[in-house]
């Protein structure tokens, strides 16, 4: 990664969900008054789940899509350890991923746990390759204004930091923010488990993640890199949401 890191997204209301021939490019993004909305989908995955490349394939088209057409919806990849003995080792897998969305089933009523599972805005568990649910949500959500909105800027300064500054719009009370690191176009060759002899395409895999309290509307955070973890191709994602029900209000995305 070079010493910055390019802002991806312009924020504008979702007018044609499905909206194609637009030339992807890195776009600075305006200042607004107001507080646009955003959806944040977070899709919990594993390389051993059968059902699993099905979401990576549709949540690959989606962020083609967002990313064409500069809409506010950003996709986060986790991968849990649950599939881990049942024949093949996900490689991207992390225990704090799975606690992570146990967390988020104990805050909804009669949610059962299951992969892959996105969670939309941190209010809606749907499957994560429900093309028809997942669209409706990002359609009605980009037509009502948020309670927030936040703006971020990373930089490198050490070999082995990346310094995240933010600014949230709105009132800070109970609001918990989160920064992530997602690694794109990631290419796997399974030979065991349920997906054995196919090779899986994941998309914004979580490789670094941290959760803080929010002290005050502007702050600055740092998320180490890992000795040999190459900064290329990847995202990095903060998001802010409510500390006890866990609803996002407000998401940033920087492209490098």
């Amino acid at each position: 990664m070079k010493n910055t890191i390019t802002l991806k997204i312009s924020l504008i209301l979702l007018t044609s969900f499905f909206y194609k021939n637009i030339n992807a490019q890195l776009i600075k993004k305006e200042e607004t008054k107001g507080f646009m909305p955003v959806v944040l989908i977070e899709n919990f995955s594993s390389e051993g789940c059968s059902s699993c490349p099905e979401a990576d394939k549709f949540l690959g088209e989606l962020i083609h899509v967002v990313d064409s057409a500069t809409r506010p919806v950003y996709v986060l990849d986790f991968h849990v350890d649950v599939w881990n003995k049942s024949g093949w080792v996900d490689n991207y897998s992390d225990t704090l991923n799975t606690i992570r969305q146990l967390n988020y089933i104990s805050k909804m009523k009669d949610i059962p746990m299951y992969t892959p599972q996105s969670f939309l805005n941190g209010i809606l568990s749907v499957p994560g390759a429900d093309k028809k649910n997942i669209t409706s949500f990002i359609k009605q959500t980009l037509a009502r204004p948020s309670p927030n909105f936040l703006k971020t800027n990373a930089y490198q300064t050490h070999a082995d930091t990346l310094y995240i500054e933010y600014e949230i719009l709105g009132n800070t009370d109970s609001l918990l923010i989160n920064f992530a690191v997602a690694e794109s176009n990631i290419y796997t060759k399974v030979t065991g488990g349920e997906n054995k002899g196919k090779l899986l395409h994941h998309h914004n895999v979580v490789r670094l993640f941290k959760t803080e309290s929010v002290k005050s509307n502007k702050g600055k955070s740092y998320l180490l890199i890992p000795k040999g973890f190459n900064l290329k191709q990847t995202r990095v994602t903060t998001f802010i949401q409510h500390e006890r029900t866990w609803y996002v209000f407000g998401a940033d995305q920087l492209v490098n």
